[in-house]
């Protein structure tokens, strides 16, 4: 970690003098000037004043900030900028790491389900992937999407009040918009067809952000749905607090009740891989959607990619 991020993390526990930073960090003012002005140029609005410095809105998910909100045990580690928290996790569980999370200002190559572009500007969004390691069968893993969908859904809703729901299997919709994303990874051992690792990644948007319209046609933001400015660091803290959960409930199942009444998409029809078109009924014990076609056929899938019918 450099002055940069030192400072950046110093900054959002509050309002510091140049003097005081350059004694911890043992370096020199010009030094501290030089990071603070380097912060501005990332985007950062950062005051200076005979006081000090100070962040002008503290909202920056510092991992050492996060870590303090916590709950629950993780290790977090957090970036001003990456290409995606997905591979950054993804080389951590590879690595033997277990209930890591990353965090990002901004991602420049995130990515979603089918391999999709993932928009996550700066600032304007929690970017967060985290390390699991459940105790679980290959085949329980639809498991994994669906209660990550749940915590975000339950972290979202308690701080910014406003009702969250889930469109299978993993996009979280508030008042008709999409609001959020998850996608989950996992590595598997050939012989035992366990779960070996299990890599989460959920990005909520919480403001606007530079996005092409024909994202925004679709997907909106926690702010502008809800009214509420939801911090980053505590959505990050109330969010990893609810996915420590995950091997005891992926295990058990006891959440998939709670996913079913959170679904905006029983009771409608919609169209799968754009080749069904048919009633959703119902979600079953492992989490795949229940179909029922027009011959009254009933189907099921346990992946895949769902469009709802107006």
């Amino acid at each position: 970690m450099g002055v940069k991020e030192d400072i950046l993390i110093r900054l959002c526990e509050g309002e510091t003098g140049g003097e005081a930073l350059a004694r911890e960090l043992n370096v020199t003012r010009a030094a501290v000037w030089k990071a603070v002005r380097a912060l501005c140029a990332d985007g950062y609005d950062i005051i200076s004043d005979r006081r000090g410095y100070k962040l002008a809105y503290a909202d920056v998910p510092c991992a050492e900030v996060v870590e303090k909100k916590l709950k629950t045990a993780w290790k977090v580690e957090s970036h001003i900028s990456v290409p995606s928290t997905m591979e950054r996790a993804r080389r951590l569980a590879e690595s033997g790491a277990d209930r890591v999370a990353v965090i990002a200002e901004e991602q420049t190559a995130g990515r979603g389900r089918l391999d999709r572009r993932f928009y996550s500007p700066r600032g304007a969004g929690l970017y967060i992937s985290a390390v699991l390691r459940p105790d679980i069968m290959a085949s329980d893993c639809g498991k994994i999407t669906a209660y990550a969908a749940v915590a975000a859904a339950r972290a979202t809703e308690r701080l910014c009040g406003a009702p969250v729901s889930i469109k299978w299997v993993n996009d979280l919709y508030m008042h008709g918009k999409k609001i959020c994303g998850v996608l989950t990874e996992g590595g598997f051992g050939m012989e035992s067809g366990k779960l070996s690792y299990a890599v989460v990644g959920i990005g909520i948007n919480t403001g606007k952000g530079e996005m092409p319209a024909s994202v925004t046609e679709r997907a909106s933001d926690v702010f502008t749905e809800s009214g509420v400015r939801v911090s980053r660091s505590d959505l990050a803290a109330a969010l990893l607090d609810e996915l420590a959960d995950l091997p005891r409930a992926a295990s058990t199942g006891d959440f998939i009740d709670e996913y079913r009444r959170r679904s905006c998409v029983i009771g409608r029809r919609v169209t799968v891989n754009g080749e069904y078109d048919a009633l959703a009924v119902g979600i079953a014990d492992d989490c795949s959607l229940i179909l029922e076609k027009a011959d009254g056929e009933r189907v099921s899938f346990a992946a895949g990619e769902v469009s709802l019918k107006l």
